[in-house]
């Protein structure tokens, strides 16, 4: 299956920011004015009746993806999140609402701890997958948040469901119990019942819509195909041989074939600038190919920016540096250009025009701007530059106004004194 006939083209990537932005609005506003109206139907009920008092509303339904794009109008202008118009700001407790942005940067929190649930890096041995698997949670995550909101759902539960239903997508089923586990080990503990309750809502949420594909095979395919096509006669241009080690730095020397060694480190800084990505709002922005191919132009961009070379490690478990004297750098956007030349007077049966190829530069380059923009903690990027005191004052707000995870209370009644 052809990524562009896939759901992930037509139906997930979103068009703008500001589509983005509109759709959050629309999954707050909902929420606020539900809590609102139940806040005042719950204070209502107390009033009448001395029996039993719950702070507890009956949770929000959820609401799927579709029905929400349907219905979202997309606001071009900046949004006033104190506006009236959004909905309420307070409860009927005078507890303040979360606004969009509260939300967005729970998210980014929340999302940011999916891989050390699940993927390479886990926080217990039980829990380590491949890439794909902590990438396919976090896009499942950041769907669902598209049509609901974290006033409503628990984001906590949330992000552990996405981790076990990824794992389930991606065929490497794992025991419920290891990620209860390390979510205890995290200090954030989530019960398997909570798991699979936020498995269902989640699976609402995203309208059974189960198709991920990511960046990383796209980083890997084109660094095969760059092995080969380097070393070509209309390839060979394309790839530039600095000396560093013994030589005048900057200083550049005879093109020469470039070996598979010498694109290593560019490949493996690009996974790890994948691994950024698949935490953040891109890939509700932006195809996986487009995000591989700019992975590769910021990857090797700074390797010879800054003469750092990623190191590998040989079969023997023996770190090397294969390019450390002659890093290589890469013309990316020459490579689209010439590797995907206009087929529109041929006779092939896949064709490519020349304003195609043009759209594809201008959209790698705009989202390679947004891949360098991740470091300093934006487009939703948790792993950076992370507010502690804004993020803990959201939180406290959020507890003064969740519709989950509130005890019942029963009202004290006055005890009646004999006489």
């Amino acid at each position: 299956m052809h990524y562009q006939e896939t759901s992930q083209s037509s139906k997930w990537q979103l068009a703008s920011q500001n589509e983005l932005n509109s759709l959050r609005l629309a999954a707050n506003k909902r929420a606020r004015e539900w809590l609102a109206q139940s806040h005042e139907a719950a204070a209502s009920d107390a009033a009448d009746s001395a029996a039993e008092v719950t702070s507890q509303p009956p949770l929000l339904d959820v609401s799927g993806f579709a029905s929400t794009k349907s219905s979202c109008t997309i606001h071009t202008s900046p949004i006033d999140e104190s506006s009236p118009l959004y909905g309420p700001t307070v409860d009927s407790s005078n507890h303040p609402l979360l606004t969009p942005t509260d939300e967005s940067l729970l998210l980014s929190f929340y999302a940011s701890k999916i891989p050390h649930l699940i993927g390479p890096h886990a926080t217990i041995p039980r829990c380590i997958r491949q890439p794909k698997v902590s990438a396919t949670a976090s896009l499942l995550f950041r769907r669902f948040y598209l049509s609901n909101s974290v006033m409503t759902f628990d984001p906590k539960a949330l992000s552990v469901a996405s981790a076990f239903l990824a794992a389930k997508i991606e065929d490497v089923m794992m025991d419920i119990r290891y990620l209860e586990l390390a979510t205890k080990e995290m200090n954030a503990p989530v019960t398997m019942d909570e798991i699979l309750q936020a498995e269902i809502q989640l699976l609402k949420g995203v309208d059974y819509d189960l198709v991920m594909w990511h960046p990383y095979k796209t980083v890997l395919a084109v660094t095969e195909d760059l092995r080969v096509y380097l070393k070509s006669e209309k390839g060979r241009r394309y790839a530039t041989t600095f000396a560093i080690d013994g030589e005048k730095d900057g200083e550049q020397k005879e093109q020469r074939l470039v070996s598979g060694e010498d694109l290593r480190p560019m490949h493996d800084a690009a996974m790890k600038i994948c691994d950024d990505v698949i935490v953040s709002d891109l890939p509700l922005l932006y195809g996986p190919g487009e995000v591989g191919l700019a992975a590769l132009m910021v990857a090797n961009d700074d390797i010879c920016s800054s003469n750092n070379v990623v190191s590998s490690v040989s079969a023997d478990g023996e770190e090397t540096a294969p390019s450390a004297k002659h890093p290589t750098k890469i013309d990316i956007i020459g490579y689209i250009q010439s590797r995907f030349q206009d087929t529109s007077n041929s006779n092939e049966s896949v064709k490519i025009d020349s304003n195609a190829i043009e759209t594809i530069v201008t959209r790698v380059m705009s989202v390679g701007d947004k891949i360098r923009e991740l470091r300093e903690g934006k487009h939703g990027c948790g792993n950076y530059n992370v507010d502690m005191e804004a993020l803990k004052g959201v939180h406290k707000k959020l507890k003064k106004c969740r519709a989950w995870g509130l005890e019942k209370k029963k009202k004290k009644k006055r005890k009646v004194e004999d006489v």
